[in-house]
């Protein structure tokens, strides 16, 4: 999960695990992915002041994403890596 930590990975997973995330370069320091199957995947960000955020995608890149102002943001994706439903991460343009 260390891989991620740049905000750009693509991680085979099969249960809900926190993502840390590099909160001095994205503002957020984790996504939690909360589900995830073959066709969809959820996840959640918490706010650092508090409160957050969650969005549920299909397979794809692009179906959601994150980001703070005047930080890159994060864009989230589902895909298939070795027969496994994967998260992707990918950094997308500053807020």
């Amino acid at each position: 999960m260390r891989d991620c930590f740049d905000g750009d990975c693509t991680l085979p997973l099969s249960k809900p695990t926190t993502i840390p995330l590099d909160a001095a370069k994205f503002h957020y320091s984790s996504l939690r992915v909360t589900a995830i199957s073959a066709d969809s995947l959820t996840f959640s960000v918490a706010y650092p002041q508090g409160g957050g955020a969650e969005s549920s995608i299909g397979p794809g890149l692009g179906g959601a994403s994150f980001g703070f102002r005047g930080s890159p943001s994060i864009e989230v994706g589902l895909t298939q890596a070795g027969g496994k439903p994967a998260l992707v991460l990918q950094p997308g343009a500053i807020t």
